[in-house]
């Protein structure tokens, strides 16, 4: 059976990651995997052993001539989105779009379904309170496959499919297994512990061009940074993302910026660190995190915070940010839009939380998960239960095979 996955967001590659990591785990003699995306997801991609080819920056026709001729040459069984949202926001560069797909080769298509964009109702609520209800794009695909992380590791409808993706780096490649990341508290060998932050380009964008998500997209790296600066203890803070801090950085913290590492670098840092922070719920580092068994914190807001109740360090910190809004994926917002998704999931105990804006809370979490401790301990043995669940779920063998015609 051939599957050929389809990757076209320039702005995240955590989308074409977790495709990867899913057909990784296919049975290699009974499936034979392709892959057609955006240049920039390319080198992921390639780091993760996929053979990819990438689509072009240029006209639609030009993309579009290129896939057929890879559809005619590789012939396969069913085409999957890596995200549908994704494909159809990339439709003006690139040509594709869900139906496009139907019509143009005539074979069933199957999307990847982080959210559980149904139960959400396709609503989504942005950072500043605007609501904008996006087309039903999966309700007409084929089949859904939602991963674990982040879904919870249960059974679902017809039609739907749930499956755990591949841990570890490249073919594992000697990597830490999960279970078994990050240290057990004290950091490197000079006594610091290691603080892993991950950004994509889209974190530094603002969907709607609001000027309060500007202040917010402004605000975080600050934000983050006087959260451990305020720990008044040496650090080590790992940050890979493309745009570095720029401002002054406290003198206890050894900050190291890479614009980009090969996945299995990338994956060795993760496993090795002591704490992943994000200020992303979402985030396919934090699922990543938390099946290598490294304590992770997630910063989020659940209420507007006025001017006026602007605390002096968060003023001192952030002086462009007036008023916050509710959000549980920086800087898109989406507070509402993923609270089914968490319900009830045994994901969410994986890792702590903290409001962004509670100097105290954020100050006991990073303590408490920086230290060897009781519940450091209990984070990690949460990981490890929702790991191994997660695990006993089949790869989706049959349900691939369920929606080819008879």
């Amino acid at each position: 059976m051939k599957l050929l996955f389809l990757a076209p967001s320039r702005l995240s590659r955590g989308d074409a990651g977790i495709a990867a990591d899913l057909a990784r785990q296919l049975p290699r003699k009974q499936f034979q995997v392709g892959f057609v995306a955006a240049a920039e997801a390319v080198p992921l991609l390639h780091d993760l052993g996929m053979p990819t080819l990438a689509l072009s920056g240029g006209a639609p026709g030009g993309n579009l001539a290129a896939l057929d001729r890879i559809v005619q040459g590789f012939r396969p069984d069913l085409l999957i989105a890596a995200d549908a949202f994704a494909l159809h926001q990339s439709r003006e560069w690139s040509g594709l779009s869900l139906a496009l797909l139907r019509e143009r080769y005539g074979h069933p298509v199957a999307s990847l379904d982080r959210l559980g964009w149904d139960t959400a109702g396709y609503t989504v609520d942005f950072y500043g309170g605007a609501q904008v209800q996006l087309p039903p794009l999966l309700d007409g695909c084929d089949l859904l496959i939602r991963t674990g992380p982040p879904h919870a590791p249960q059974t679902a409808r017809p039609g739907v499919t749930v499956t755990g993706l591949h841990r570890g780096g490249l073919r594992d490649g000697g990597l830490r297994p999960a279970g078994a990341g990050g240290t057990d508290g004290g950091g490197t060998g000079d006594g610091r512990p290691v603080v892993f932050l991950v950004n994509s380009p889209w974190e530094y964008r603002s969907p709607l061009a609001s000027l309060p998500t500007a202040h917010l997209i402004d605000a975080l790296p600050r934000i983050v940074h006087s959260h451990l600066a305020a720990l008044r203890r040496p650090l080590r803070v790992v940050h890979v993302g493309p745009r570095r801090w720029r401002f002054p950085v406290a003198d206890q913290i050894d900050y190291q910026h890479f614009s980009r590492l090969p996945y299995p670098m990338f994956h060795a840092r993760l496993a090795a660190a002591d704490l992943f922070l994000t200020t992303n719920v979402l985030s396919a580092t934090l699922g990543r995190a938390v099946q290598a068994g490294v304590p992770a914190l997630v910063l989020q807001n659940h209420r507007r915070l006025p001017a006026a109740a602007v605390p002096g360090w968060l003023a001192t910190a952030a002086p462009l940010l007036r008023t916050a809004y509710p959000f549980r994926v920086a800087p898109l917002g989406w507070h509402d839009l993923v609270a089914p998704l968490l319900a009830g999931n045994p994901y969410q105990d994986c890792f702590a939380t903290a409001g962004v804006f509670e100097r105290a809370a954020v100050r006991r979490a990073l303590t408490e998960l920086l230290d060897a401790g009781p519940e450091r301990a209990r984070l990690r043995q949460r990981q490890h239960d929702y790991t191994e669940q997660v695990a006993r779920l089949a790869p989706p063998v049959d349900a691939l095979r369920e929606v080819l015609p008879r």
